[in-house]
């Protein structure tokens, strides 16, 4: 009995922290506001969690382990169009949802990197492979330029969103998950053929009529 307590305790702080550190700088979430939000004492988190790093790693650990990206990526794409794929998983994300994902992922990799790396990069490389696959698949469908080359592609692609991610040229501007999307929707389309964009465009049109 005493062990299911704990681990539900347990369980509830990493629930709230991780909503917090989503919603607020993870550098500047402390200890004593984790406490204060869930109207417990400090020395029980201490109980649970050595420092705020260890609960900080349990809480990615846990959103990576929930993260549905590449589901939705598998789901979306029974067509083998790359350019539907990419808007329907993008039209999955709320700009808030979206926008508390990037701000989330660059404050760990510049306050945490060791955390970072452990957890979220293997999230991404599992991502890229999935992505690559579906480039892959694309092409030999005829949905993208057989001159593309798929290795240099998928690899720029997450290059690119991370100069989005640390690019200040339009901060304040536009939100990131404005330029995540429009970035990778237009990078995609620079590859797609006439049949792709043919089919998209009717897509697109079939929604604008709903």
């Amino acid at each position: 009995m005493e062990d299911n307590a704990r681990d539900s305790i347990k369980n509830r702080i990493i629930d709230v922290a991780s909503e917090m550190f989503m919603k607020h700088s993870c550098k500047q979430v402390t200890m004593d506001a984790i406490a204060k939000e869930m109207g417990i004492s400090k020395r029980t988190i201490y109980e649970n969690f050595s420092d705020k790093e260890m609960l900080l790693e349990k809480c990615v650990s846990r959103i990576m382990h929930n993260d549905n990206l590449i589901e939705q990526f598998t789901s979306s794409a029974s067509n083998p169009n790359m350019l539907l794929t990419v808007s329907k998983v993008l039209s999955l994300h709320t700009c808030e949802s979206f926008r508390l994902r990037c701000a989330s992922a660059l404050d760990i990799m510049k306050y945490y990197p060791e955390i970072y790396e452990n957890c979220i990069t293997p999230n991404n490389q599992q991502i890229s492979k999935v992505v690559k696959t579906m480039f892959k698949t694309s092409q030999e469908n005829g949905y993208i330029h057989p001159e593309v080359n798929i290795d240099i592609v998928t690899t720029m692609l997450g290059e690119m969103i991370k100069v989005v991610l640390h690019n200040k040229v339009f901060h304040g501007e536009y939100t990131q998950s404005e330029l995540i999307e429009q970035s990778l929707l237009f990078y995609v389309r620079g590859m797609a053929t006439a049949k792709a964009l043919d089919e998209y465009n009717k897509y697109i049109s079939q929604l604008e009529e709903k």
